[in-house]
């Protein structure tokens, strides 16, 4: 286990900022670094955060199911990059989304066998449904990360065809693991986001889902504790600060295809407005 020390900020800050709850970020927070002198959008806007947070924080560096119950039992910690659910609830709580993702894909290889047949099964405008294809008489073997959700409705499709599905026995150390089980052929379909795929490998076809959300809204999930909510208290505070401005909004939204970005950024700004 590596620990990654940040400085502080020593600002003169009100005084309600200066009561401020030091933090420890967990994750695989390797992605941080940058790759072919590109740092990463994701990794930009977290740094942006937290430049944004009034206290000592620690970057901690571990697999994301030790970061998961190192933030259970830590008191002061988050995990960044999660997506909100009602079982996640249970055991963390959850900041506003500090930025959204576009929509989950299928991926194959070229030249896959089931490349006719997830043709076959598109609609006109070019998605097909997780849960007809799983459906057939022999499904195609589909890669998924244990401990990771897709979405509401395609984690309920996952969870109707477990047969269907190969899963890590561990949590990957990075988003993105199952790609070298497409690669080698031990699974014949998988489900990521492109802009993750890309920065590992090219040329790969994906798929639109009909039951993948337009968007996913992406938060930090800080330890249930009285120290768990003042951190989600001044990293809201923080991420409704860069909220409103246009560099940092631009930032967000640069992964997104150029004509999702107005849909996006709405869709986003609703969420902060409405964050329950």
């Amino acid at each position: 286990m590596k620990w990654f020390h940040c400085y502080c900020l020593c600002l003169l800050l009100p005084w309600h900022w200066a009561q401020a709850e030091p933090l420890q970020l967990v994750d695989t927070l390797a992605s941080l670094q940058p790759r072919a002198g590109q740092q990463p959008v994701e990794a930009q806007i977290l740094l942006r955060i937290l430049q944004q947070y009034p206290s000592p924080y620690s970057l901690v560096e571990i697999s994301r199911n030790r970061a998961r119950e190192w933030t259970k039992t830590a008191g002061n910690a988050c995990i960044p990059w999660l997506r909100k659910t009602p079982t996640r609830q249970r055991d963390f709580l959850f900041t506003v989304p500090y930025m959204l993702e576009s929509a989950i894909t299928l991926v194959s290889l070229p030249g896959s066998h089931w490349q006719a047949q997830l043709e076959q099964l598109s609609d006109p405008t070019g998605r097909l449904s997780l849960q007809q294809l799983l459906s057939l008489h022999r499904p195609p073997l589909l890669g998924v990360e244990m401990n990771r959700s897709y979405g509401e409705a395609l984690d309920g499709v996952l969870q109707q065809h477990k047969a269907a599905l190969y899963t890590r026995s561990t949590a990957g150390e990075y988003v993105g693991s199952m790609l070298p089980m497409l690669q080698k052929g031990f699974v014949d379909l998988m489900l990521e986001y492109p802009k993750i795929v890309e920065r590992h490998s090219h040329g790969l076809r994906y798929w639109r889902l009909t039951e993948a959300e337009s968007f996913n809204l992406v938060h930090f999930a800080c330890s249930r504790s009285a120290q768990g909510e003042k951190i989600v208290m001044l990293l809201n505070k923080a991420i409704r600060t860069l909220a409103t401005q246009q560099q940092y909004q631009q930032l967000m939204l640069q992964p997104l295809a150029p004509d999702e970005r107005q849909q996006g950024l709405q869709y986003w700004l609703q969420a902060l407005a409405n964050p329950n």
